[in-house]
């Protein structure tokens, strides 16, 4: 099977500065402490004029649109999320979007290639046994990218026509 690594492409004017008003507590972001936010969240943010809203966003936190989080609960239904409306204040412009807690998994091969001071992954390689029957999860000690996810969930996502992603093939043992 082959797995993909997904993120938010960064070239688009996607929003900025969001939680700026700390409305939502990044430490609660677990499986454990999602039950105590409100079904419903209003975050604030910044828009850049001629401003672009990603089908994912992944800092600070992962965000995915109505579209995303349909085709990614399909196949990993498992996904807690909870409803976030994105808010501008300035121009009332705002998006609905759903806070995601994915699992990360400790995943990463040994074959992974690191920068010399090793604080950088050169060339990712995944070992697909951790991976187990997992179709989407975060990867322990990656920031490379916002999610992974298999072949059969990127081939959702894109039938659906999610926009401003960057998908990147992941290698495998």
């Amino acid at each position: 099977m082959k797995y993909f690594l997904i993120g938010t492409d960064e070239k688009n004017r996607n929003p900025y500065n969001i939680n700026k008003n700390r409305a939502l507590d990044t430490r609660k972001l677990t499986r454990e402490g999602i039950d105590t936010l409100p079904r419903w969240n209003i975050i604030s943010m910044d828009l850049p004029d001629e401003g672009f809203f990603p089908d994912l966003i992944c800092s600070p936190c992962i965000l995915m649109s109505r579209d995303c989080i349909r085709a990614v609960t399909m196949y990993q239904p498992d996904i807690i999320y909870k409803g976030v409306k994105l808010w501008e204040s300035d121009s009332g412009v705002n998006r609905t979007y759903f806070l995601s807690i994915i699992e990360e998994l400790d995943c990463m091969s040994e074959k992974t290639q690191r920068s010399a001071m090793g604080n950088r992954i050169i060339n990712l390689v995944l070992n697909e046994e951790k991976i187990g029957a997992n179709a989407v999860f975060r990867i322990k000690g990656c920031d490379k990218s916002c999610i992974a996810a298999r072949l059969d969930v990127v081939e959702s996502l894109l039938r659906r026509g999610v926009q401003g992603i960057t998908i990147e093939e992941v290698q495998l043992v």
